[in-house]
């Protein structure tokens, strides 16, 4: 049997969030256009069947708000499913990164076994269902340059970058 899915939205600092999740964690997090028909988004990436619930997300959007304001670790469960063994083994993977650090995408090739896959790498970052939870914003391009990111775009990347180095400035 499938496990049911849930879904809110939630309006945080860096725009109108949509959140899908299990009784595991998050599943998929997603920045929404404004005016998106999120009944359609819904149905294309799931199909039919994702019950509205927003108080089931109670505790992750208070996280989330607090991590987008005021720089508070976020730590909330994510329920992997899906995407390829390789896509998976980066997400874990840039999981581990700590709070307020970066690496490059060839560091994380690297460290997931494939240092000739930096694309592959790079792509599976970008397909990330979880960003912010799964923290690819700390993958940099290896001049230091920001690279892309599927949550906002590079305004938000860098306001998540500055966000988590002055919390760990103060906190050092």
């Amino acid at each position: 049997m499938t496990e049911p899915l849930y879904y809110t939205t939630h309006r945080a600092a860096i725009g109108e969030l949509l959140i899908v999740g299990t009784a595991r964690g998050v599943r998929y997090l997603t920045l929404l256009a404004d005016g998106a028909d999120v009944a359609a988004h819904l149905t294309k990436k799931f199909g039919n069947g994702v019950t509205r619930l927003d108080g089931f997300f109670a505790t992750a959007t208070t996280a989330i708000d607090r991590y987008l304001t005021e720089g508070s670790r976020l730590r909330l469960p994510f329920d992997l499913d899906g995407g390829t063994p390789l896509q998976r083994m980066v997400w874990l993977e840039i999981a581990r990164i700590p709070y307020g650090e970066t690496i490059s995408y060839t560091t994380l090739a690297e460290r997931v076994g494939f240092p000739r896959a930096v694309r592959a790498v790079a792509s599976a970052c970008g397909a990330n269902p979880v960003p912010l939870l799964i923290p690819c914003h700390r993958v940099l391009a290896k001049d230091g340059t920001l690279g892309g990111f599927s949550l906002g775009g590079l305004e938000t990347k860098e306001y998540l970058l500055l966000l988590e180095s002055q919390k760990a400035a103060v906190a050092a």
